[in-house]
């Protein structure tokens, strides 16, 4: 496999499974690009800009310099994420994430997708969470297209997705929108730009993990409001509002044309 012209990409994927809802996030991050005479490693500097976006956050809220972000926990009270050791109230708890997806315009324009499932609904005859997954796989394909490579990590929790991530190097049925390819309803499009298997990551350990969680956990809770399934408390403060919060044009409004927020619908 050639290196393509464009360098490589990472992907950092989390998920968010509710019933009946099955929601998966990537965020891409640069890790190699070309120059007008070799070849640059940038993804140091996205690293030191989140470095600084996740200081500031513990400097303005009060919240403990390494604790995991970890966005259910933070809206529902939990986590002792104050540097007293004590958890956020509920309006410190969402006035944190507003801010934290708000502050996200260090990424590059289109870095963060989402897919989801919800019920019985089916892509390639795959249910919930791997029916999105291939979803957002599909999306991520066509973002490389023929000029970027890949490299993909999973939060570590779910080392069965390596099994679908390879099943998608291989054989992936992409359709087309404008209805077919002339040879059929549907195309092989695998992730064949990825020249590695997946990876696992710890949580705690990657802030681009912890920008997935933020990304998943919002758009989940928007696509519960959407569908009348959001407790009335996480109503009342505004958790529903969240994801459309997130810096402009980091959301990747081109993964689809349904909707105008950058999340692919399984229907």
């Amino acid at each position: 496999m050639e290196l393509r012209r464009n360098g490589i990409d990472i992907y950092y994927i989390d998920e968010s499974v509710y019933h009946p809802l099955s929601v998966v996030s990537a965020v891409r991050v640069p890790f190699l690009r070309p120059n007008p005479t070799s070849w640059d490693f940038v993804w140091q500097d996205y690293l030191d800009k989140a470095t600084d976006w996740r200081k500031r956050l513990s400097r303005e809220h009060g919240i403990r310099a390494r604790a995991e972000i970890h966005t259910s926990e933070i809206l529902a009270r939990r986590g002792l994420f104050k540097k007293n050791r004590t958890n956020l109230t509920w309006q410190e708890g969402c006035a944190f994430v507003a801010d934290a997806v708000g502050t996200l315009d260090f990424l590059p324009p289109y870095s963060v997708t989402t897919a989801y499932a919800a019920g019985d609904a089916q892509l390639m005859g795959h249910k919930g969470v791997k029916a999105a997954l291939f979803a957002l796989f599909q999306r991520i394909r066509k973002q490389c297209g023929n000029h970027t490579n890949g490299i993909m990590f999973f939060d570590d929790g779910h080392p069965e997705y390596i099994h679908h991530y390879r099943q998608a190097t291989r054989y992936m049925p992409t359709g087309s929108s404008m209805g077919g390819w002339g040879d059929g309803a549907t195309r092989n499009m695998p992730l064949d730009m990825f020249p590695k298997d997946a990876n696992l990551k710890a949580s705690d350990k990657s802030l681009f993990v912890q920008i997935a969680d933020l990304a998943v956990v919002t758009a989940r809770l928007k696509l519960h409001q959407e569908r009348n399934e959001l407790r009335a408390k996480r109503v009342r403060q505004g958790h529903h509002l969240l994801y459309d919060q997130f810096a402009k044009n980091v959301r990747n409004t081109a993964a689809t044309g349904k909707r105008s927020d950058g999340i692919v619908a399984i229907i």
